[in-house]
């Protein structure tokens, strides 16, 4: 799409006396123009805070397609920020300098340093010059999971970048998103291939594939040898855990055993870490004496092996990891059912810890644990501004029901090893054994809540005596400050994000507002009718390090919309139900927590690989357990 037809100024409207660009198709081309040399900041009149850009591009939102946006992030922005200003096919036209206004009002880029180019077979404008968000700007809310705006985050993922921030122009006509290229993203479950014997992958299932291995290995590695300082490796941030040390010896001793349950052959050396790193640990919150089956791990800092050792242990798994996907494409192997299975069970399992380990790290950060590298530090001033004036839905709650709801999906681990399952792997969905079998049940009619409960609003609740200071928040110097990755934040910023704390605790709240957590068929039911999922812009897979504010419950995106990123709290106690067949895969996965004492969550946080947002997901945590991101929301009985 030309800019010609949403009537953007022409190169010669702008520049008169030199050549438009080339009309040939490579793959990246562009035009000299030799822009005017003022400053940015001569241009601008506003007062600027927060985050500072050095390339700018004016892109049409037809154009806006991930190999578009990632040639032009190669081409002007390599290793740093560029803000991309996308102009939408907007019914009434914006005006032939209205972008150009805008970019100068929000970054104090100047009319006449804009140059027309050409990229990927694409026409855009182009300015350099270094240049800063104007506060009021930010002032205008941006919805993520506005449809338009969540196809840009699409394919922002499908090209590796991320918005640090994303701005709207007051009419709706321009949007900025300021993009980096961080340590990893998460492509979305549509455009991720499942792995074939046949090397011709497809969509249909969720076999992972290597690359998809590689990803969640740039994640792990991330947070395991990037923010664990190693003054931190024998610590224990929380309590009730193992030191840090042991979740990085954890997750390739998990998947080497897995592998020789699966295809056979003997552990990789050092095989005693078998021993050591098999399992974790889950104490009961209230008797820590109390605890599974799990690892003995040794006493004393000494005694424990090397980060360099487990380095190596963990390449060689990853190297028998490649050697099983190897020998399945070249024949050598039979893909089968229970190979399947482990390959998604290893791989799920590892982005569980992913999470888990960070509800540890957080604990410490800002006083030990380092911030994600290659992920800007979020610039909370103006953030802060958007989500003030983020809109509120015309009424606090929704009525749902009666209706029969089908939860679940068949996919029986009892199945894997029949004459007429055991080689029909490919083209199917894998799931843990509490998510099957597919089963209906009745819900009853009853108002939930639009969004969850908020810090804001819980804060009121604890200023009353009614709870304790929830674990992600701190009192320090006379306030209450929020936990994120990067440290604390004041209150005011973190005010409209899902407050993370106990089952009980959220139970007291809802009490107090005449109501009661939902049961987890109904908050099911409200995510399948209103829960936009990590396509539809919510807040999954580290497109932020945070939760957000909520966004459902808005007539213009009839109710649609995200929690912010977090897990939510059930009334439903985590047990069995007709047709569970238990793993042998990982014996107790499930049943080891049919204790009476772990309720259901559902849902996913910002740290949630966007796998594991399938419907059929189950979560667990204890109710009285508030270290895990877990939020709630508020039901009433009609």
């Amino acid at each position: 799409m030309a800019f010609t037809s949403i009537q953007l100024p022409s190169f010669a409207d702008l520049h008169p006396s030199m050549p438009s660009p080339p009309s040939s198709d490579s793959d990246v081309e562009s035009v000299d123009t030799h822009s005017s040399a003022t400053s940015s900041r001569s241009c601008s009149s506003s007062s600027d805070v927060g985050i500072t850009v050095g390339s700018h591009v004016v892109l049409a939102s037809a154009d806006l397609r991930a190999e578009v946006v990632e040639a032009l992030f190669d081409k002007h922005a390599p290793s740093g920020l560029m803000a991309v200003i996308v102009v939408a096919a907007a019914t009434e036209n914006p005006g032939p300098n209205a972008a150009f206004d805008f970019a100068q009002t929000a970054l104090g880029i100047c009319p006449a340093t804009w140059s027309a180019q050409k990229a990927a077979g694409t026409e855009y404008f182009f300015a350099a010059g270094e240049s800063t968000v104007a506060a009021s700007t930010a002032k205008q809310p941006f919805i993520s999971t506005n449809p338009a705006q969540a196809a840009h985050l699409l394919e922002f993922s499908l090209a590796s970048l991320r918005p640090v921030l994303s701005l709207t122009s007051g009419c709706g006509a321009f949007n900025i998103h300021i993009l980096e290229r961080p340590t990893v993203v998460f492509p979305p479950a549509s455009h991720t291939l499942s792995f074939s014997a046949s090397s011709s992958h497809s969509v249909e299932g969720n076999i992972p594939t290597m690359e998809e291995w590689r990803t969640l290995w740039r994640a792990w590695d991330l947070v395991t040898l990037k923010m664990i300082p190693k003054s931190m490796l024998h610590q224990k941030p929380i309590d009730l855990r193992h030191k840090c040390l042991f979740y990085i010896g954890h997750i390739p001793t998990f998947l080497d055993m897995l592998l020789s349950k699966a295809i056979g052959g003997s552990a990789t050396e050092p095989k005693y870490f078998w021993n050591i790193f098999e399992r974790g640990i889950d104490p009961h919150v209230d008797d820590p004496d109390h605890c599974h089956n799990h690892s003995e791990v040794p006493e004393l800092d000494e005694d424990w092996p090397s980060l360099e050792t487990i380095m190596m242990f963990r390449n060689g798994v990853r190297a028998r990891l490649q050697q099983l996907y190897d020998d399945i494409t070249a024949g050598r192997r039979q893909l089968t059912r229970n190979i399947a299975r482990t390959l998604v069970m290893t791989l799920e399992h590892e982005g569980w810890h992913v999470e888990t380990l960070l509800y540890m790290l957080i604990q410490r950060a800002g006083t030990g644990t380092l911030p994600p590298a290659g992920f800007a530090t979020p610039p909370w001033a103006l953030l802060k501004q958007q989500w003030d004036a983020m809109p509120q839905p015309s009424s606090k709650s929704v009525t749902l029901g009666p209706t029969t709801l089908t939860m679940g999906h068949n996919d029986s681990e009892g199945d894997d090893f029949l004459p007429e399952h055991e080689l029909r792997a490919e083209g199917r969905t894998y799931g843990w054994d509490n998510e099957s079998p597919a089963r209906e049940v009745q819900v009853g009619q009853f108002k939930a809540s639009w969004r969850p409960v908020t810090n804001q609003e819980f804060f009121s609740f604890w200023l009353a005596g009614k709870a304790e200071l929830p674990k992600s928040w701190v009192e320090e110097d006379g306030q209450v400050k929020v936990r994120t990755i990067y440290g604390l934040v004041p209150m005011d910023v973190a005010a409209h994000w899902p407050v993370l704390t106990t089952y009980e605790d959220l139970e007291a709240y809802a009490n107090s507002k005449g109501g009661r957590l939902p049961t987890e068929p109904e908050l099911r039911l409200f995510f399948d009718t209103y829960d936009v999922g990590f396509e539809g812009g919510a807040n999954m897979g580290f497109r932020n390090w945070h939760p957000v504010p909520a966004t459902t419950g808005l007539e213009s995106q009839q109710g649609r919309g995200t929690n912010g990123g977090v897990w939510e709290w059930t009334t439903t106690q985590f047990d069995g139900h007709d047709g569970l067949v238990p793993t042998k895969l990982f014996t107790g996965y499930s049943t080891d927590f049919f204790d009476t004492k772990h309720q259901t969550v559902l849902g996913g946080s910002y740290a949630t690989i966007p796998r594991l947002g399938r419907q059929t997901v189950r979560n667990f945590w204890q109710r009285g357990y508030g270290y895990a991101w877990v939020s709630g929301r508020v039901v009433w009985d009609v």
